[in-house]
């Protein structure tokens, strides 16, 4: 008689655990559900346009003793992305956690310009024209890149987001082309808008969507990648031999260029269409499952 308590101790414990596990289970349910009807919603109403994430630039700054950075983006990336009927989704600093969940939700990733490759990352000192961007932005590119392509996403990177590319793989670095390599063409002037004729390699992806085989772009850089480190290879070089553009030939759409389409005068422009239609064909609202 004593004892007479604990079967219903027991009884309740096993409830307990069992209505955790119901509710569980139906908020799985329910995610997976409202993700169908959302796939269903974009068919119906024809709203079939990717979404694009852009990775973001850092301004670290302090505001009376406390941190006040930010999250920036020029707001031609947004407006290119739009002109190519994709979403534009600003994506803030990364962690593994925020990659995964934020990659499962769009279609592809654009990793966007900005300062220089960290001389420490490269292990050489820096060049005395070296503007390098932050550690953190650096850390969290390298985490988009490497996530993104873990998990097969579409992704193109525009001139740093090309460096970081090479320089994870295990690339060099052209700390600054005048000083390294006189005689080369200018490739940026004050106005980041400066222009110049690429040639694209035939037999690569970036050839079976270029218009021709040398077309003009607008450049802005005074860095350059030394090499193609595997597993990427050569899609693209200026006349004076500086590498204008890699490629993984095993993904569909992995691309580096050194130029800016964002920047190109003439919208929607080529490339970034190519790369929103890519991803709208293998996005995971095109088909409902």
């Amino acid at each position: 008689m004593r004892c007479s308590w604990i079967p219903v101790v027991i009884y309740c414990y096993l409830w307990f655990r069992s209505a955790l596990y119901i509710n569980g289970t139906m908020r799985k349910a329910a995610a997976g559900m409202s993700r169908k009807i959302i796939r269903r919603s974009r068919l119906q109403t024809g709203n079939m346009k990717p979404i694009i994430g852009i990775t973001t630039d850092l301004s670290i700054e302090s505001n009376q003793g406390r941190p006040w950075n930010s999250s920036r983006l020029l707001t031609s990336y947004s407006e290119a992305v739009l002109s190519a009927e994709g979403v534009p989704v600003l994506l803030p600093l990364a962690s593994k956690d925020l990659c995964e969940a934020l990659l499962e939700r769009i279609d592809g990733i654009i990793l966007s310009g900005g300062n220089d490759i960290p001389p420490e990352v490269l292990g050489e000192p820096a060049h005395p024209k070296v503007e390098a961007l932050p550690m953190e932005r650096w850390d969290s590119e390298k985490l988009w890149l490497t996530t993104a392509v873990a998990m097969d996403k579409p992704l193109l990177g525009v001139c740093l987001g090309m460096q970081i590319m090479n320089v994870v793989a295990g690339g060099g670095m052209i700390q600054d082309i005048p000083d390294q390599r006189p005689g080369s063409l200018v490739h940026g002037t004050p106005s980041r808008l400066h222009r110049h004729n690429v040639e694209i390699n035939p037999s690569t992806r970036l050839a079976e969507i270029a218009p021709t085989s040398t077309v003009e772009i607008t450049s802005s850089h005074h860095q350059a990648i030394r090499g193609v480190p595997a597993p990427y290879r050569l899609a693209a070089t200026s006349p004076d031999g500086v590498i204008e553009a890699i490629e993984h030939p095993d993904k569909d759409f992995l691309i580096g260029v050194q130029w800016h389409p964002e920047r190109d005068s003439n919208q929607p422009d080529w490339l970034l269409q190519a790369f929103v239609r890519h991803c709208a064909s293998v996005s995971a609202f095109t088909t409902p499952s």
